[in-house]
């Protein structure tokens, strides 16, 4: 449904996307994440057809972004950064408007859409209300029914939940899901947030600088990361650290506390009694190992710190 082939962005010196190539499959939630001003945005911008490439290819619903704009802005709906309100319209106003220009003349069905939306993101009761008093987290709320009134097959979300509440900001990915899972569409989710991307995202890429530096699924790129264990005992001693050197799949050792010993591993399940095999032989008394959950986060920055951003990249 979405496809990205060498996708290039460059404004003046700056390389904004530099050669992304991924694709995402229809019903898939696919994630973009990113440090600040590392391409995600202007990616977003480009398979939305806002603007024209530089270099390579994109295609989205079956129709290229350079050549067939048109095509895809009808078939997609973009929620972004800015979501540029008119904010002196009343938010049932505003989703009305905006379901007309996107071709539902009925007027029952759109008033029903207009609802079903509103009461997405809780904001009924307040319908009638000019959205120039809104909070900005108010505002983010009517700008995701916008973004999701015409019913697209292609949904662009960057940073969907920023400036929500926690419970709406759940009833936002709950819907996510659904559109997903039961009504096929498709999502390109740009987000800071990595728990909501491991949450919510089949696959996901990594971009640092334009480029893109990993991507799997959560579960594949969590596994990647070497295992944090720890090991607690009665009392360490400069025999068992050695002891603990000698062993060959554990590295970082460090003595964090008198009786607890961090390390790193790749296989838990192999190491792990050898590391207590080692501590017997010194003389400890092994009183615990415990291993720490790989999240996502973990792979996130370390890929990021061992990426360098090359010169001329987006700030």
């Amino acid at each position: 449904m979405i496809r990205a082939r060498g996708l290039v962005k460059v404004f003046g010196p700056v390389r904004a996307v530099d050669g992304l190539t991924f694709e995402v499959e229809p019903g898939e939630i696919y994630g973009l994440l990113g440090p600040n001003g590392a391409g995600k945005t202007t990616a977003m911008r480009l398979l939305s057809a806002l603007l024209r490439p530089t270099s390579g290819s994109a295609v989205v619903a079956g129709f290229a972004v350079d050549a067939e704009p048109r095509e895809v802005r009808a078939r997609i709906g973009i929620l972004t950064e800015v979501p540029g309100l008119y904010t002196r319209l009343t938010p049932a106003e505003y989703l009305d408007f905006f379901a007309q220009v996107q071709g539902l003349r009925d007027a029952s069905a759109r008033a029903a859409r207009v609802e079903e939306m509103l009461r997405l993101v809780g904001l009924w009761d307040r319908r009638r209300s000019v959205m120039r008093t809104f909070s900005k987290g108010m505002q983010q709320r009517v700008a995701i029914a916008r973004t999701l009134v015409q019913d697209p097959q292609v949904l662009l979300f960057d940073e969907p939940t920023a400036a929500l509440d926690p419970e709406a900001a759940r009833s936002v990915r709950d819907y996510v899901r659904e559109l997903a899972a039961h009504r096929g569409r498709t999502v390109l989710l740009c987000t800071h947030n990595l728990v909501e991307a491991e949450q919510l995202c089949q696959r996901l890429s990594i971009v640092q600088a334009g480029r893109q530096v990993a991507e799997g699924t959560p579960a594949a790129l969590k596994a990647s990361v070497a295992t944090i264990c720890v090991l607690s005992v009665r009392a360490s001693s400069p025999l068992l650290l050695k002891r603990l050197e000698g062993v060959a799949d554990i590295q970082a050792i460090t003595l964090d506390g008198p009786g607890t010993i961090t390390y790193r591993t790749h296989v838990p399940a192999r190491a792990n009694p050898e590391v207590v095999r080692a501590a017997v032989a010194a003389g400890a008394d092994v009183l615990g190992l415990a291993e720490a959950a790989n999240g996502l986060e973990e792979f996130y920055l370390s890929v990021v710190a061992n990426s360098p951003r090359p010169p001329g990249a987006a700030g």
